[in-house]
């Protein structure tokens, strides 16, 4: 019998192999699970599957080496080829980190122009803040929406509003992909009042591609009927402009905070559908 084939079954490689393949699978089959619920970036998947294949190597070289008894000595080639894997594996997610330079020689950035523009809109009032934590350190709505993004490839740009503001023309001149907006952002209110400001703005950008995502501690039914209602002769006027508008009605997903991890991973998951990320 060949002497190769008899070291492998001596050191029960192929079984090592099995197991550990068995094992990484089920580990990668709940890493996808739990990154589609919490909407994990696709490196967190690509890191994985490569540690996993690293970690194949090792386990082999580890039962080879001490597959058979009284061969539990550690060996210098044994050191050398595990400390390579590593340094190898190092290497590859460098290259995979989001700081790297990308293939083609020019890095992403945000301020990269093919990135998706994605405007964030809100009052800076104290009232219209819904986290009490983002409050005291005196951030608003648009600053925790936009570290909620922060991971994903686009370009965000935060806009403070209120009932004086008068920036629409500015606003439509940047031709956003997709406005985030609080459905009360022009007024401090909290009442099933229509909101004709937000209208007339939203009518600048009518004609156009943008995408409008429009968020309020109601639920989303109650913000959807709100919203179709204002809209109605606006999108009479200008056909298609609802079927780019969603609603966002954080009492939906638990308590009224983006702070909250069911809040902001629903937001992470609407923005991405509706930029097709």
């Amino acid at each position: 019998m060949d002497l190769s084939l008899q070291q492998l079954r001596d050191r029960k490689l192929f079984q090592w192999a099995v197991a550990y393949l068995a094992a990484a699978w089920a580990l990668l089959e709940a890493i996808d699970i739990v990154a589609g619920q919490f909407a994990w970036p696709a490196l967190i998947g690509q890191i994985a599957v490569l540690i996993a294949v690293c970690g194949l190597f090792v386990t082999l070289i580890l039962a080879w080496y001490h597959g058979e008894k009284g061969r539990q000595r550690v060996s210098g080639p044994e050191l050398l080829m595990i400390a390579l894997l590593l340094v190898v594996t190092g290497a590859v997610l460098s290259m995979l980190s989001p700081d790297a330079e990308p293939a083609g020689g020019q890095a992403l950035s945000a301020d990269d122009e093919s990135l998706p523009l994605v405007i964030i809109m809100d009052s800076p009032h104290s009232t219209r803040v819904y986290d009490e934590e983002v409050l005291a350190a005196n951030g608003t709505n648009a600053d925790v929406i936009s570290d909620i993004l922060l991971d994903l490839p686009i370009r965000r740009q935060k806009e403070a509003i209120g009932a004086n503001w008068h920036r629409d023309e500015e606003i439509s001149s940047f031709e956003p992909d997709l406005v985030i907006i609080h459905y009360s952002g022009f007024r401090q209110d909290f009442e099933d009042l229509p909101r004709p400001r937000l209208r007339l703005f939203m009518s600048y950008l009518a004609d156009s591609d943008t995408k409008f995502l429009i968020y309020s501690r109601r639920s989303e039914a109650r913000l959807r009927e709100l919203v179709t209602g204002l809209l109605a002769d606006l999108d009479a006027e200008h056909p298609g402009l609802t079927s780019r508008v969603r609603v966002f009605g954080l009492d939906d997903y638990g308590p009224p905070k983006w702070l909250h991890p069911s809040t902001s991973t629903h937001l992470k998951l609407a923005v991405k559908e509706m930029l097709g990320l």
